[in-house]
């Protein structure tokens, strides 16, 4: 018998703040998982523009990717659903 979990999510990519809002933690910790050489949060690639040294400009996460990442973890398999606007 195969049982099919669905997860509802308002958005495919959100900003820090709403991402802070929807999980439940504080933006600075939100922040400091999106950093790094190995981030836990995965964010959309953000690019250097023309004469800039550095990119700027918000920081888009990838909230689908995340939570099904997070389910395939905690769940142990793959038979779940992911609803994007609900």
């Amino acid at each position: 018998m195969t049982v099919l979990i669905t997860i509802k999510i308002p958005r495919a990519t959100v900003h820090p703040e709403e991402f802070a809002a929807l999980e439940g933690v504080s933006v600075r910790t939100v922040y400091r998982q999106t950093t790094g050489e190995n981030p836990r949060i995965p964010i959309e690639p953000r690019t250097i523009k023309k004469g800039r040294k550095r990119a700027f400009g918000p920081i888009k996460i990838l909230y689908a990717r995340y939570k099904e990442m997070e389910a395939k973890k905690n769940l142990g398999h793959s038979r779940f659903q992911i609803v994007i606007g609900a």
